[in-house]
């Protein structure tokens, strides 16, 4: 029997290589009633004399869904097909469709039954096996039956090729695989593990054939992490995943070493230290803690050639302690050095009672350039300027018995340009036993 045109076009549609999974069911011909037509009961107990439809063809490969067509029977009187699906080749076979008129010789099966059961969705790699059979105008079906066809679903996507990580990046590893060339492909769903053994957890879902790259982000330094890809159909059913791949991220610079005073005056302290292996380094940052105070201070930055600093913002005899960190160009921060503790140059402040008053004396340090110092004397809620001495001593003469005083020395350069002043030094003078005058 010659194939009449419109199946020949039909077959056509589901050719090799022919990309219509997802967008192709818009184009299917429709399977309504023609308006203003009621469809025929059909007869369960008559049966008619009418040919085996020929040419049954199922095209296997569509995302779940089964296409079928056949060739019109151009004998007797025709008023439609019924559709039969089993999943084994000898049944059992139910009726899965309805399709009205002589020349309507194509059905797209989604997984439907033509009872009033709910449809069975069809699944990734789902094998069915069908037949045709033909019905008269007046509902009595053909007890001829078509041979059989099979047809397959299409299979789950294959696992992503070539899928690579790239270790050594600051808290992130990139990723990058080969866009499937599934045509049911419609996304990627990345997985990520600390261990190649799993579990391995859902780390982010992209939509799009081609979206082949992802960026994992926000993660520690020095970490190891695995990382599998799945590719995702236009249903949602996804494949077998890749194979694991390791990522290292970035490790943070070393603590800097060797962290040591190397000289000191009044009112500075010079530190030094040994320089880091690392070959990206922007800065070194060097940090103060006072007493008392949890917070660090940032003394300075500087870049990775320089090596030595001088902290110049102390006081004199002050406890302090200093720690130094390394910075990379990515950002990324060494843990701090081992903190040393230091105590800043004094005045040497000294001071004794005789009968004339209270002697104080300091280290003048002439060879810091000082000129001389101004000496302050604390009472109650004041703080009185007992005037500037070239020398280094002084004498208080306005003291009296059984008091308490408290002195402060603040040593300067040319310019009234002070240092830090001393540590309070405390005196109590003695009550009048006729030494004192």
């Amino acid at each position: 029997m010659r194939r009449p045109p419109i199946a020949v076009c039909v077959l056509a549609m589901f050719a090799v290589g022919c990309a219509t999974p997802v967008g192709w069911p818009g184009t299917w011909p429709s399977l309504e009633i023609p308006w203003g037509q009621a469809p025929v009961e059909l007869e369960t107990t008559a049966s008619a004399a009418l040919p085996a439809p020929e040419g049954v063809t199922v095209a296997s490969g569509v995302l779940r869904a089964v296409p079928i067509t056949w060739d019109p029977v151009l004998v007797g009187d025709v008023g439609g097909y019924l559709l039969e699906r089993a999943p084994m080749r000898e049944g059992p076979y139910r009726r899965i469709a309805r399709v009205e008129g002589r020349a309507q010789t194509a059905y797209l099966d989604r997984g439907e039954l033509l009872s009033d059961e709910p449809p069975m969705p069809m699944d990734d790699g789902d094998t069915f096996f069908y037949r045709v059979r033909a019905y008269t105008s007046a509902g009595h079906v053909a007890i001829e039956v078509s041979e059989v066809a099979v047809g397959t679903t299409a299979l789950p996507p294959d696992p992503p090729a070539d899928l690579r990580s790239y270790s050594h990046q600051p808290r992130m590893v990139p990723l990058s695989w080969r866009a499937s060339d599934n045509p049911t492909v419609q996304g990627y769903v990345v997985y990520r593990s600390p261990s190649s053994q799993g579990p391995f957890e859902l780390l982010a879902r992209l939509s799009g054939p081609h979206s082949t790259i992802y960026v994992d982000r926000n993660l520690g330094a020095l970490r190891v992490f695995y990382y599998r890809v799945v590719a995702r159909n236009a249903a949602g059913g996804q494949g077998e995943p890749s194979e694991a791949v390791q990522a290292v991220t970035k490790s943070e610079p070393l603590p800097p070493m060797g962290l040591r005073v190397v000289a000191q005056r009044l009112g500075a302290n010079r530190l030094t230290w040994e320089p880091n292996v690392e070959t990206d380094l922007v800065k070194y940052e060097l940090r103060r803690f006072r007493t008392g105070e949890d917070a660090a201070e940032v003394v300075t930055a500087l870049p990775p050639d320089v090596r030595e600093v001088e902290d110049m913002e102390v006081g004199a005899r002050e406890q302090l302690s200093y720690t130094l960190i390394a910075a990379d160009r990515d950002g990324l921060e060494s843990p701090a050095s081992r903190r040393i503790g230091v105590e800043s140059e004094g005045y040497g402040l000294s001071a004794r009672v005789e009968s004339d008053g209270v002697h104080l004396a300091w280290n003048p340090r002439t060879d810091e350039g000082f000129v001389g110092a101004r000496v302050f004397r604390r009472e109650w809620l004041r703080q009185r300027d007992l005037g500037f001495v070239e020398s280094a001593e002084f004498v208080d003469h306005q003291v009296s018995p059984g008091r308490s005083y408290r002195y402060t020395v603040v040593l300067e350069r040319p310019g009234a340009v002070a240092a830090p002043p001393s540590i309070p030094l405390g005196v109590r003078i003695p009550r009048d036993d006729g030494r004192f005058r």
